[in-house]
């Protein structure tokens, strides 16, 4: 009888999550080697009332790309920003095999896949671009995190050499 009550209890903690509101606050990209990419766009842009879509335009100088490894950290703001759950280095290129391997990485394609054109396997021979990615609400409804302000790091490097950094600074509260 005690075990019942206590699933229901979970069961009905679990049912009544909170409505979040997750937007972009800010966004910094920086390349460590401007004669391999640059970044040509890196801004965020206000789509409607309350929605801010993310846009990134990398220019490749060195094509095809084969070997990618990508580098990404969760940080929780305090006073300064601190590490937070997760960082995590995945082979970019291996990782398409498999993607349930690394729930970050996972979590992070299924945002990105439908708003950019790295939505297949290596080699990439074009430029990278990610044009009004919004953060949806329902796709944070069962993450466990606390409300507050974050920074998603994204480092990508390319034939074992860091190229690029992307600062993607978002606000995690309650509607």
């Amino acid at each position: 009888m005690r075990l019942t009550c206590e699933l229901i209890f979970l069961l009905a903690f679990y049912v009544s999550i909170d409505v979040v509101a997750v937007r972009f606050t800010n966004i910094k990209c920086q390349t460590f080697h401007p004669e391999f990419a640059t970044f040509e766009k890196c801004n965020l842009k206000v789509i409607g009332r309350g929605i801010i879509g993310l846009n990134v335009y990398v220019k490749m100088w060195h094509l095809p790309v084969d070997n990618i490894s990508v580098n990404m950290a969760l940080f929780k703001r305090t006073n300064v920003y601190r590490p937070f759950l997760y960082n995590v280095t995945v082979d970019f290129c291996r990782n398409f095999a498999n993607q349930k391997k690394h729930p970050l990485m996972d979590f992070f394609m299924k945002s990105v896949l439908k708003d950019s054109n790295i939505n297949h396997t290596c080699p990439y021979n074009h430029d990278i671009i990610v044009k009004d990615l919004v953060l949806n609400a329902n796709k944070f409804q069962y993450v466990p995190l606390p409300r507050g302000e974050y920074r998603y790091d994204v480092k990508v490097g390319a034939y074992n050499d860091w190229k690029a950094d992307v600062k993607i600074f978002m606000d995690f509260n309650d509607v």
